[in-house]
């Protein structure tokens, strides 16, 4: 069973040796490598976990390819094998989303949950529900994370990481993306009074502005505690983050294109900074572009953008970015 004050190791849980294989091939292993190491295993020797995790991996070794037929046809074997197992569950769902097969994806979906299944793919649930308007699906999903830091009431991001689960902001970024596009905001206030109240290791005036800024439509309001962070960073950390998040406040509510896209170009970005800040930067520019009726423009933008973001944005980092509203004219790119 999971515990939330229990710190994750290396060692928590035991790893099988097929997980083990996994883990150990160089990052730039491909689909091809990982089967031959697949295929050195004899079954007959392998635990039941161990076995579960082959067929798991059996099946992404077909996703990576985009083999989809033969993806779903492992999977669903793996499915009647290991019909208790959170991870083909999910991997089975997503390549039914991939196959267009909605209904069957979150029916899937909704079987697992963190923390049967980790953080990461819980997370991506939440992002295939936005994808399709599914937010009561997207709220069920990390839920259970708001229950664990409920129990755990201290919010720092190290804390929470080292135990499992996502950063604070990123599930609450989650949920208030889901009360935007709902117009439901009561789940989000009642958690943020609860936090304030109860939990430790967090920035609670911020959040406080940080809801009113995403419920009333007015990234300005966050100008001055983004420039409260930056002259409170130290200096050895990449500041791209906020610099492009103080941007994208700052071209909002310029009152001319080229000012907006000046603004959004200033931000000198590091090899340390996320490379996605880039896309940010480009997903701006066509919502400067729409704002002030530039349709060549925008298209221009929009076409780079899905070339590298063919998923678009988490709802999480669209809303983080203030660029949530926007972003949902781009889901029907991503759903053919």
């Amino acid at each position: 069973m999971w515990n939330p004050f229990k710190k994750k190791t290396p060692d928590t849980p035991p790893e099988d040796r097929v997980t083990q294989m996994a883990n150990a091939l160089p990052p730039q292993s491909g689909p091809d490598e990982i089967e031959r190491e697949l295929d050195k295993f004899d079954q007959a020797s392998l635990s039941n976990l161990e076995q579960e995790s082959w067929w798991h991996f059996y099946g992404i070794v077909a996703f990576l390819r985009r083999q989809d037929a033969e993806a779903l046809k492992r999977f669903q074997e793996g499915h009647e094998r290991f019909p208790q197992s959170s991870k083909i569950r999910f991997s089975l769902g997503q390549q039914y989303e991939r196959a267009r097969n909605i209904e069957k994806a979150f029916e899937l979906f909704s079987t697992c949950h963190f923390p049967g299944l980790p953080r990461e793919l819980a997370l991506t649930e939440a992002r295939y529900a936005y994808l399709w308007d599914r937010y009561d699906a997207g709220r069920e999903f990390i839920r259970p994370f708001f229950t664990a830091y409920k129990e755990l009431r201290i919010l720092d991001d190290h804390f929470l990481y080292t135990r499992g689960l996502p950063f604070f902001g990123t599930a609450w970024s989650c949920l208030a993306a889901f009360s935007l596009l709902s117009g439901d905001w009561d789940e989000l206030e009642a958690l943020t009074r609860y936090v304030a109240r109860h939990c430790h290791n967090y920035d609670f005036e911020e959040l406080e502005t940080e809801l009113r800024a995403h419920r009333e439509g007015k990234p300005g309001l966050l100008i001055e505690p983004l420039q409260k962070r930056l002259r409170t960073m130290s200096s050895k950390l990449p500041q791209g983050y906020v610099r492009m998040n103080l941007a994208v406040a700052g071209a909002r509510t310029s009152l001319s294109p080229t000012d907006a896209e000046t603004i959004l170009n200033d931000v000198q970005l590091t090899a340390q900074d996320p490379a996605w800040l880039e896309d940010i930067r480009t997903l701006a520019k066509a919502e400067i572009a729409a704002r002030f009726a530039q349709p060549d423009v925008e298209r221009a933008h929009i076409e780079a953008f899905l070339k590298r973001q063919p998923m678009l944005f988490e709802p999480d980092v669209a809303l983080s970015f203030h660029l949530l509203e926007y972003q949902e004219r781009l889901k029907p790119h991503y759903r053919g």
